[in-house]
């Protein structure tokens, strides 16, 4: 019989693990891979790059305590920011960058109905203004959503209620440096995927692939939203309507992300370059040993470019940065690689995102069930850090807390 069984060694599973065993309750760690990490995850074939989240977001981000804690490096993510259409980049001068943050801005700080975004900002621009599409592709990337379906009026709010400060930053030691750092001295059990949870107050069977059970007297769950929605775990009984209906209600974001490694470097100075190509947007990894740029795409067109396989989606993004930039990328490229997570059967999906209708679902997500099943991750962050890896990190301490509130230490 163990205390806690924490299912998921991401994020939000190894913060809340850290935070018990701090409080004297050490808790199983369960996880489906053969890894700690979950949606954050380092290659380093060339050096350091991320296949999954890859920035500190914000200068007061929750992360900063454990990387300091870590002794791990970072370098501020700065420089200008370009446009590129039709295969060219745009002069600073072009109106385009202009107008497309004028209506970023005014998606992030609606006041109004519960629309989308794509709604909002087609009341706000002609279908021919330059900026519009860039606009959307931007919200689409940042969010990894269906700007028809996300909310303005939910980004409005989680916006304006966020706490982690300005600016982004990469760590250069790599973020498995800091989950090897998070993870150090927990109780793991890797490839070891939940089936079905059984439970009652006070009591909890974890059936794992392979008919093993684990006995515990409460559980956080901190499954990627995607899973739960594909009802893994199973719970028996099933878990009340209203966590249900939460579950459902949240919508689940798709993000494609395209390594480039190259021998050397031809790219001029710049922070972003977002394009109206396969590829949305381009930024140079600060952390790889060698040349590196990522190609990042959010949102239905995340799908578009997973869809064509990780050779096809080189080629693509080699042709479109030759056109770009004027030179021959594919002679310059050491190789590359594509990630998918919306595929990946214990992510189904990259981060989350507010669609419209959703009300107060995230909150509904978060509540214990019975004292005894407890729930983070990003998913269920009510503070506008959701999507982050601070948020999860968040979530798995608030659900720690919750756990010790309610079930003290036995005499």
């Amino acid at each position: 019989m163990h205390d806690t069984i924490i299912i998921g060694a991401g994020v939000a599973g190894l913060a809340a693990a850290r935070a018990l065993q701090a409080a004297g309750r050490p808790a199983l760690l369960v996880e489906a891979r053969s890894r700690v990490g979950g949606r954050v995850h380092t290659d380093r074939t060339h050096g350091p790059a991320e296949l999954g989240a890859e920035f500190i977001h914000g200068d007061r981000a929750a992360t900063w305590a454990l990387v300091l804690a870590a002794e791990l490096r970072t370098i501020g993510w700065s420089g200008p920011r370009h446009f590129g259409r039709s295969g060219q980049i745009l002069s600073p001068a072009d109106p385009v960058a202009e107008r497309a943050g004028a209506l970023f801005a005014a998606a992030s700080n609606h006041s109004g109905a519960d629309i989308s975004v794509a709604a909002l900002l087609a009341e706000l621009a002609p279908p021919n203004d330059p900026g519009l599409p860039f606009a959307l592709q931007w919200l689409a990337n940042m969010e990894g959503a269906d700007t028809s379906l996300l909310s303005a009026a939910a980004l409005s709010r989680e916006h304006a209620a966020t706490s982690n400060g300005d600016a982004n930053f990469h760590i250069l030691d790599g973020y498995d440096r800091l989950l090897a750092f998070m993870a150090d001295g927990l109780t793991l059990r890797l490839a070891s995927p939940v089936q079905q949870v059984r439970w009652e107050p006070g009591r909890v069977a974890v059936e794992l692939a392979g008919g093993a059970q684990l006995d515990a007297r409460s559980a956080i769950i901190t499954v990627p939203l995607g899973v739960l929605k594909a009802g893994r775990p199973a719970f028996t009984p099933a878990l009340p309507p209203a966590k249900q209906r939460a579950i459902a209600a949240i919508a689940m974001g798709h993000v494609a992300k395209l390594i480039l490694w190259f021998e050397r470097s031809f790219w001029p100075d710049f922070s972003a370059l977002s394009t109206d190509g396969r590829v949305a947007t381009w930024w140079p990894v600060e952390s790889a040993a060698t040349p590196t740029l990522m190609g990042y795409t959010g949102g239905p067109a995340a799908l578009t470019l997973t869809a064509l396989g990780e050779q096809a989606a080189i080629a693509t993004g080699l042709d479109e940065l030759t056109q770009l930039l004027g030179v021959d990328a594919r002679a310059a490229c050491l190789g590359g690689r594509l990630t998918n997570w919306s595929h990946d059967p214990w992510s189904l999906g990259a981060y989350s995102y507010s669609p419209v209708g959703m009300g107060d679902a995230r909150a509904r997500l978060a509540e214990p069930v019975a004292d005894t099943l407890f729930f983070a991750g990003e998913a269920t962050v009510t503070n506008g850090h959701l999507a982050t890896v601070h948020g999860a990190i968040e979530s798995g301490q608030r659900a720690a807390q919750e756990l010790l509130a309610a079930m003290p230490a036995r005499r």
